[in-house]
């Protein structure tokens, strides 16, 4: 022991040394195998690397800008500001039972760009504000949901 760690237990009492001693009768010293360290081969997972970059171009080039699940996904997004029939009947039959949808940013503008609609959408609408109010939302403006279009087009035009 160090000479910082008797003069402790010499301040301590007799008590604490007899701990000490029954703590260090159990020390174990690690075997020798297991410091020894052990020292991979780079060369296989830099082949491995290699083939994952490999893979991952060649899908580059054979795929087509958008996937199917990129252009539902913006459909989502964006059913609240095209109008029409279509989608209309996209955003309620995508409501939860709750009166949600994926999210409280869809909720908000979906249940904005029902509001005028009739119909099944008039049902969708007040299912959509129950819900928003018991979370203390509301639905967007038609300036807000205007303002969203707008940036949602510009956006979109871009890339």
């Amino acid at each position: 022991m160090t000479k910082d760690l008797e003069g402790t237990l010499a301040e301590l009492g007799a008590g604490y040394r007899e701990v000490v001693e029954r703590l260090r009768a159990c020390e174990v010293e690690p075997h020798a195998a297991a410091l020894r360290t052990r020292r991979l081969a780079p060369l296989p997972y830099l082949a491995a690397a290699s083939v994952a970059a490999a893979l991952v171009g060649i899908a580059c080039m054979f795929s087509s800008g958008r996937s199917a699940a990129q252009d539902g996904a913006r459909r989502v997004y964006t059913a609240a500001y095209e109008g029409g029939a279509a989608a209309i009947e996209a955003m309620v039959s995508s409501q939860r039972a709750d009166g949600s949808w994926a999210n409280d940013f869809l909720t908000l503008q979906n249940a904005a760009a029902l509001r005028e609609a009739g119909g099944k959408a008039s049902v969708a609408y007040k299912k959509a504000v129950r819900y928003l109010r018991s979370r203390g939302l509301r639905p967007l403006t038609d300036e807000e949901l205007r303002l969203r279009a707008d940036l949602a087009r510009s956006v979109c035009s871009q890339g």
